[in-house]
């Protein structure tokens, strides 16, 4: 099975809220809201070569989510109308992005106004037995009022709303969480990782970068003047400086990447408790789907046999004042024991921030109007399909496309 072959081969599209449509005008406003497409570009990139094109004064431009770089998407921003930008063009564009005027609101886009994204994936390299498989996962993951024969309606499928591997950062280049490290104080590691473990997908920079740091391990002062300018200098500064505070260089490391780390290491204690309430609760039931993935096996229950205390429960990430409630405190209570900690442990010793918070999310996801097209012959022996469908904000495409067995 292939994705991505292509940026065009998988299309997200973001749906904005009735709410916030609801104040959209045309005339001028406060701030002015864009559609911006891209291709081949991730969203911090796109963004930049708006603001170079556009030249916004410092703060006014804002964005809700962030976008697959290797991809064709459609996304929103806001701009305040201020400065030089009281009379804001109507469209704009650049190498591989487009700038569209929607209208004016009142205020600046936020992540709550995304009430979901529309997808429609091209999945290549399909045998003839791996196509059947993919519209019977689709059949018995559909809602009852929804299922139908192959291509007869959209349908609504329900899936666990794991984590996709795009939420697990370093740990994707086999080398662990970072934040398992921290927990345990050993700065020195989770540094290491961060700084000199260069990944596959790395920009050929910052590999070089890593491959410096690696090299000069220690030797604080020796190595500063070989490494770039970028963000993550500041920890070496602050080492050259101070040579045995390896928290002090932890936190001088971009604050949105501390935070990732935590973030990682919360969606997969998420995922494995989620799995292993599935697999708990619904696998004398009835059909359960099994996929593999890098980290950890996933689980989906065929829609009818999910028990009906777990459909609209609520499964947090855990923080360290999480109180563990059935009917998933002890599969969650299970899965910390086998890391070897418990909910008391999630903290970063003698750091206030980032610290793990507990938040709500949802173990299913929806995938709405989902629609599989009839497979077509891509070459002798394989067949490709386009499936398309929307979820949530938050939920992974490439998580249905496991369900799918893809």
């Amino acid at each position: 099975m292939t994705i991505k072959r292509k940026p065009t081969d998988f299309q997200v599209t973001e749906i904005l809220s009735p709410a916030l449509l609801d104040t959209v005008r045309p005339s001028a406003g406060p701030y002015v809201l864009y559609r911006l497409t891209k291709e081949s570009l991730s969203t911090p990139e796109a963004i930049n070569a708006v603001t170079r094109s556009l030249h916004p004064p410092k703060g006014a431009l804002a964005y809700a989510g962030l976008k697959d770089k290797h991809a064709r998407c459609s996304q929103h921003l806001t701009v305040a109308c201020k400065g030089s930008l009281t009379n804001p063009p109507e469209q704009a564009e650049g190498n591989g992005w487009q700038l569209e005027r929607v209208g004016y609101i009142e205020r600046p886009i936020e992540a709550s106004d995304i009430a979901a994204n529309g997808f429609q994936i091209v999945v290549r390299g399909l045998t003839q037995e791996a196509s059947r498989d993919m519209e019977e996962a689709a059949r018995l993951l559909a809602l009852p009022e929804s299922a139908g024969e192959e291509g007869s309606r959209e349908r609504t499928l329900r899936v666990v709303n794991y984590f996709g591997d795009q939420r697990f950062g370093s740990a994707r280049h086999g080398h662990g969480f970072l934040a398992r490290n921290l927990i345990r104080g050993d700065f020195e590691k989770a540094l290491k990782l961060a700084l000199a473990v260069p990944a596959r997908k790395d920009h050929r920079k910052v590999k070089e970068f890593k491959r410096a740091v690696h090299a000069g391990w220690g030797r604080w002062k020796e190595l500063l003047p070989q490494l770039r300018r970028c963000p993550e200098r500041a920890a070496i500064e602050h080492l050259a400086k101070k040579p045995k505070d390896l928290r002090g260089a932890f936190c001088a490391l971009p604050y949105f990447f501390q935070q990732l780390c935590v973030y990682a290491y919360q969606s997969w204690l998420w995922n494995a408790t989620a799995r292993d309430l599935v697999a708990h609760a619904c696998g004398e039931k009835g059909p359960v789907l099994a996929a593999k993935d890098l980290f950890g096996r996933m689980l989906f229950p065929s829609a009818d046999c999910v028990p009906e205390e777990l459909v609209g429960l609520e499964l947090p990430l855990l923080g360290y004042k999480s109180e563990l409630k059935e009917p998933w405190g002890s599969v969650a209570e299970s899965v910390l024991a086998q890391e070897g900690i418990t909910t008391a442990k999630l903290k970063i010793p003698r750091v206030r921030r980032p610290f793990f918070r507990e938040e709500p999310r949802s173990l299913f996801a929806h995938a709405a109007r989902f629609v599989c097209s009839k497979a077509k012959t891509e070459t002798r022996q394989r067949l490709m399909r386009t499936v398309a469908f929307e979820l949530p904000r938050g939920a992974y495409a490439t998580v249905v496309l496991r369900a799918l067995g893809q």
